[in-house]
C-alpha cells in the first residue's frame, strides 16, 4: 500500500467508493423487501430505523438516512441504477432523491453534495405541523468520556434556533485572536471554544472559591471524582480556586501537601489595578482580567502579587492553559511575551 504512488492511491480510494456504493445499491434493494415483508413489526420493533438501527448496529443516524433514501429511491430507478453501477456515491444518492424527479437533470452533476441538500431544502415546503415537528424534536445532550477528559457534545435544533447558535459561536469564533506565533485554529476548535466562552459568561458567580482536592501516586493525578488531571488544569484551578494535593502510596495516603493561599479578591484587585489590563505585548483588551501564576503554583510558585501578572481571558485561557504557552517576561512587567510549547499542537 504504501507503494502506491499519490495518483494511484487516489484511484484506489475511488474505486473503494465505487464498491460500497454498489453495496449500498443492493442493501437498498433488501430493505424494501425486508419493508414490504413488514420484518420490524414481526420483530416487535415500532419502526424501520429502529429495526435496521439494531439488526445491522447502526448509529440512528446512519440507519435514519439508510430507511429514508431506500423509501424515496423505490420511485427513482435511473438513480438505483447509477448507485448500482457504483458511478454515484449513496450520499450523492441520498441528496440527490430528496429533489422532485421533474427538477433532476444533467445540472446537479456539477453540485458537491451540500449544493444538492441546498437545491432540496428550496423544493421543501414547510408546513404549520412541520414547524412544530421540528421545535418539539430539538434536543442537546452532552456526554463525557469514561474520565471526563472530554465532552462529546451533539443535538439538533430548529430552523430559527440552529441559525441564531450558528450566527453566534461564528461571530464569537471570528474575534478570537491568533496565537501568539500568528498560527490561528480551525474553525470548529475556535467554536467550541466560543461556546464555552458565551456560557461562561452568562454563569452567575457564586461568590464562594472551589476547592478541588488532588490526590497523586505513581500513576499520575486524579480528582476526588475520578478525573485524571495535569499540571495544567491544577495550575489553572490554582489561578481562580484552591487545590490541596494529598500524596497515595498503595492507596493509602502517605502526606498531605500544601494548599494553594486563594487570590483574594483584594490580591486580585490590586493586581488588576497595577497592570492596568492584559500583560500580553501589544494586547489591549480588558475582557475578564484574571490573575495568573507566572512561575506555577504547581512548581512551587506563591500566591502573591510579585509572581502574578493580569490577563485577558484568551491570553489566560487559550493561550497559556490551553495551548500551553510559557510566559517570557524578560522584557518587563507589561511586555510579556510568549514560548511556544516544545509538543507540537494537537
Amino acid at each position: 500500500m504504501k507503494a502506491l504512488t499519490p495518483d494511484q492511491l487516489e484511484q484506489a480510494l475511488l474505486e473503494e467508493e465505487a464498491s460500497i456504493a454498489r453495496s449500498r445499491s443492493r442493501q437498498v434493494e433488501m430493505l424494501l423487501l425486508a419493508d414490504e415483508m413488514q420484518l420490524p413489526t414481526a420483530d416487535g420493533c415500532k419502526s424501520m430505523r429502529e429495526w435496521v438501527a439494531g439488526r445491522l448496529d447502526m448509529s440512528p443516524e446512519t440507519a435514519y438516512s439508510l430507511t429514508t433514501t431506500a423509501r424515496r429511491l423505490a420511485d427513482m430507478p435511473e438513480l438505483v441504477e447509477q448507485l448500482a453501477a457504483g458511478e454515484i456515491t449513496f450520499d450523492r444518492a441520498a441528496a440527490t432523491s430528496r429533489i422532485p424527479t421533474e427538477h433532476q437533470d444533467d445540472r446537479l452533476l456539477g453540485l458537491d453534495i451540500q449544493g444538492l441538500r441546498r437545491i432540496a431544502a428550496r423544493h421543501r415546503r414547510m408546513e404549520r405541523v412541520d414547524d412544530t415537528t421540528a421545535h418539539a424534536s430539538q434536543h442537546f445532550t452532552m456526554q463525557p468520556n469514561l474520565d471526563e477528559s472530554l465532552w462529546n457534545v451533539w443535538g439538533k435544533l430548529d430552523g430559527y434556533g440552529g441559525a441564531v447558535v450558528a450566527k453566534v459561536l461564528t461571530e464569537e469564533a471570528d474575534l478570537l485572536e491568533s496565537l501568539p506565533d500568528g498560527e490561528r485554529p480551525g474553525l470548529g476548535y475556535r467554536q467550541a471554544v466560543a461556546l464555552a466562552k458565551v456560557c461562561e459568561d452568562r454563569r452567575p458567580g457564586t461568590g464562594s472559591t472551589p476547592l478541588i482536592t488532588v490526590f497523586v501516586d505513581a500513576n499520575g493525578a486524579e480528582t476526588e471524582a475520578g478525573t485524571p488531571v495535569g499540571p495544567e488544569i491544577i495550575d489553572k484551578v490554582a489561578c481562580v480556586g484552591s487545590v490541596e494535593v494529598i500524596k497515595n502510596v498503595d492507596g493509602e495516603p502517605l502526606s498531605v501537601g500544601r494548599r494553594s493561599r486563594v487570590i483574594s479578591k483584594r490580591l486580585k484587585r490590586f493586581v488588576l489595578h497595577r497592570d492596568g489590563g492584559c500583560s500580553a505585548d501589544g494586547c489591549t483588551s480588558r475582557y475578564r482580567l484574571e490573575p495568573h501564576h507566572k512561575v506555577p503554583w504547581s512548581e512551587g510558585g506563591p500566591t502573591d502579587a510579585d509572581n502574578l501578572f493580569a490577563f485577558c481571558w484568551f491570553h489566560h485561557h487559550v493561550v497559556i492553559h490551553g495551548w500551553g504557552y510559557r510566559i517570557d517576561s524578560s522584557r518587563g512587567p507589561n511586555r510579556i511575551r510568549f514560548i511556544k510549547p516544545d509538543h507540537d499542537p494537537p
